[in-house]
């Protein structure tokens, strides 16, 4: 299968259940990546519930964590293992699938063992996704067929009416059925869930894959990108920023990827973006009467001291260059920014496959360090963040100026572990980890209790073979201009999207809020060169 990858996430998750003869509750690999050609998807047509399927009905007395989910969207809960497993270090996992994890988990719980979990689930259903060759979301309960007699029927016939899973029957002497299972349901790009499965009676699985193109790549392979107007560029001394003839010209987007030097680790490689917006209206500024007067009096000038020219000053020509830059936008790729004294955020859709629609977010703090930022951070602060992202548009850019931004973003690739049993003890969820209090009576007639929890993710994300593409450029130098040349100083912001510290993301849905993955970024993919 031919991929040109730009991001691509997997994990596997592991409950392991403790029974008669032991038992494992495994739901495994996550993936989103960005690709030129599809997978395969589990060919059901459809995926996870088809609406909640773990009510929590009244809760009032019952157990109610501080993380108690209210709904889909960005919650507490999803920045949670974030703030339990504060240290220094890259980190990836998925909120989404631990929350099917639970409610799977929930389907076979009752007593204080279902409350502690209901308690945590509150008002989250799980969504309908219809699989395909981008997406791929399938259910699974393997059991080993000398214990078949001792799962209840009613707990399998729900995993297949409520999750559209395959009830797999099999003799356990090999884990390889269920890694084949797992390997064909992740697009082939899990190969194993587990080890071996010696011991135990039961494997509840959730596989997830989706396999997607960004809208547009990162960075272009080559070009240009343009703001208007004059800027002090060799006056300030930054020859990088070239002057023409009525407009401003950025520096070339080269190929490849480039240094970054990043705090407190090694250089790493990055992708770059650019963008320019002209919201500065020379001509109300000025006045056009006076920008005329003023322009064909330095022509005189500039005539009378012998100066050449490649064709005739043309001055209506040049007014008409200084009337048209107003407004315009120029801008290498499609993104969303947000800068002020306390973060800068970075933030690219994924294309939209059937109703699902991705977003990476990036989010860096200025003001302090990550972990104090995530510490300080709940899923209001960050709602209200997102919320602030602005598209490069007119309307985004203060009135007055010439904005332009630059920025490197990092890439990155690592494998994380998340110690799950003791992030889920923590927030509440007890019981079902001690053999003597666990209620699973409704999995099977024999007493089970989970005895290990495992989460383990990798992401890579880069812009490595993305094909190439013209980049959106909203003007360009056209012919040779007069040897005359006048400038303007106008009013310049310039923001730096460069993301060269610790930061967190978010990998979301867009339409519902919902996080699919999240992490921290300590260490990117180290600088590999050569310098572009």
């Amino acid at each position: 299968m031919k991929k040109f990858l730009s991001v691509v996430l997997a994990l596997v998750l592991v409950f392991s259940l403790a029974s008669c003869g032991g038992g494992i509750l495994s739901e495994a690999e996550n993936i989103v990546n960005s690709a030129e050609n599809g997978g395969q998807g589990n060919g059901s047509g459809q995926s996870g519930p088809s609406g909640p399927v773990s009510d929590p009905g009244n809760l009032a007395g019952a157990f109610v964590s501080d993380v108690m989910m209210q709904g889909n969207g960005l919650s507490d809960f999803d920045l949670k293992f974030l703030k339990l497993e504060n240290g220094a270090e890259n980190k990836i996992y998925s909120p989404l699938s631990i929350k099917y994890a639970l409610q799977m988990l929930a389907e076979a719980s009752g007593g204080d063992s279902r409350a502690q979990i209901d308690g945590v689930i509150g008002k989250y259903a799980s969504r309908k996704y219809v699989n395909s060759a981008n997406l791929s979301l399938a259910n699974a309960m393997f059991i080993r067929d000398s214990f078949a007699a001792s799962v209840k029927s009613d707990y399998t016939a729900k995993l297949k009416s409520a999750y559209d899973a395959d009830v797999v029957t099999d003799s356990f002497a090999s884990p390889d059925p269920l890694n084949n299972w797992v390997k064909d349901k992740t697009l082939g790009l899990i190969p194993k869930a587990v080890d071996d499965l010696t011991g135990l009676d039961y494997v509840l699985v959730n596989a997830l894959a989706i396999d997607m193109e960004w809208v547009k790549k990162i960075q272009p392979e080559t070009g240009s990108y343009s703001a208007y107007l004059k800027n002090e560029s060799y006056a300030s001394g930054d020859p990088s920023w070239p002057q023409s003839y009525g407009l401003w010209v950025g520096p070339l987007m080269a190929m490849g990827l480039h240094r970054l030097e990043f705090a407190g680790a090694k250089a790493a490689n990055s992708v770059q973006i650019a963008a320019a917006a002209n919201k500065y209206d020379i001509i109300s500024a000025l006045g056009e009467d006076n920008i005329r007067n003023t322009v064909l009096e330095e022509y005189k000038k500039y005539k009378a001291g012998g100066g050449w020219e490649y064709k005739p000053f043309d001055i209506e020509e040049y007014m008409a260059d200084l009337k048209g830059n107003y407004g315009q936008i120029s801008s290498s790729t499609d993104f969303l920014f947000h800068d002020d004294d306390n973060v800068k955020m970075f933030a690219k859709d994924l294309k939209t496959y059937d109703g699902a629609t991705l977003q990476y977010v990036g989010i860096m703090p200025k003001a302090m360090p990550l972990a104090a930022f995530i510490e300080a951070s709940d899923a209001g602060t960050i709602n209200t963040l997102l919320s602030g992202l602005k598209p490069i548009e007119a309307s985004s850019f203060e009135e007055g100026y010439l904005t332009i931004i630059k920025g490197y973003i990092p890439v990155f690739s690592f494998d994380y572990e998340l110690k799950l049993k003791q992030d889920l003890m923590d927030i509440g969820i007890t019981d079902v980890f001690d053999a003597q209090k666990a209620d699973l009576s409704g999995l099977s007639t024999s007493q089970s209790y989970i005895g290990t929890a495992v989460h383990k993710a990798t992401i890579d994300f880069s812009n490595d073979g993305i094909k190439a593409g013209a980049v959106t450029a909203m003007g360009g130098l056209g012919d040779a201009g007069p040897g005359f040349e006048y400038y303007w100083e106008v009013p310049v912001k310039r923001i730096d999207l460069t993301f060269n510290q610790p930061f967190m993301y978010l990998i979301r849905d867009k339409a519902t809020g919902e996080v699919w993955f999240t992490g921290t970024v300590y260490q990117p993919t180290e600088y590999t060169g050569p310098v572009w």
